[in-house]
């Protein structure tokens, strides 16, 4: 009987999860979890030192103070917010938080700028050459 029960009370929550209604009341309350897992103010702030990093050495810290009084990170929170709660449905963005706020998740989420620097030179040059292409096609 005891382990009925406890089956029953650890399928509950499951249960209970997946019927959440896919509103947009309850998509911007998972977005808002999901912004906890994923704050955007350090998507900022990562983006701002990539920037920063094509500024001479020297001028560095100047440009990042510049940049950190003109960039709002307020307004940035705002419109990710709203985005993932137009475009992902209530299981999306709970499966977003869940992975961004893993270990591994987190771990990607640092990783993932580096790897756009390293992959979107190539991506660049080959649309590049495909509009080159296509060009002399045209003519």
């Amino acid at each position: 009987m005891k382990r009925i029960i406890l089956i029953t009370l650890l399928a509950v929550p499951c249960a209970f999860g997946q019927q959440v209604a896919d509103t947009p009341a309850n998509r911007l309350a998972a977005a808002k979890r999901y912004l906890k897992a994923v704050p955007p103010s350090e998507m900022v702030a990562d983006t701002l030192d990539r920037v920063a990093d094509q500024v001479p050495e020297e001028r560095r810290d100047e440009f990042k103070k510049a940049l950190t009084k003109v960039v709002s990170s307020e307004r940035i929170e705002a419109l990710t917010l709203q985005a993932v709660a137009k475009h992902f449905t209530v299981k999306e963005i709970n499966a977003l938080a869940a992975f961004y706020g893993s270990p591994e998740g987190k771990s990607i989420s640092k990783k993932f700028g580096e790897y756009m620097a390293d992959v979107m030179p190539a991506i660049q040059e080959e649309l590049a050459g495909a509009v080159e292409e296509i060009h002399k096609e045209v003519q």
